[in-house]
């Protein structure tokens, strides 16, 4: 069986931007649904709030307008590097 490869810190940081894209979500589900151990979860979430690219709110949390300005230039790059073969 193939083992699956590590994803990266950015990876990780878009999945999180992605959990909360849609809805506020509390930490135990962001954790779950971006399949990462709360522990580290809590780290780069907080990360992510000090930087303004997600904020709380009453315990959840939320994406930003910069987090979601974020989402966006991610998917265009990524989506220019895929047509590129990079």
């Amino acid at each position: 069986m193939a083992r699956k490869r590590r994803r990266s810190r950015l990876e990780i940081v878009i999945d999180i931007l992605e959990t909360v894209k849609a809805e506020c979500k509390p930490p135990t589900r962001i954790a779950t649904e971006a399949n990462l151990a709360y522990d580290r979860m809590v780290k780069i979430l907080e990360a992510l709030v000090a930087r303004g690219l997600v904020r709380e709110n009453a315990g959840t949390f939320c994406i930003s307008a910069e987090g979601l300005k974020l989402l966006e230039s991610y998917s265009q790059w990524k989506w220019l590097l895929d047509l590129l073969g990079v």
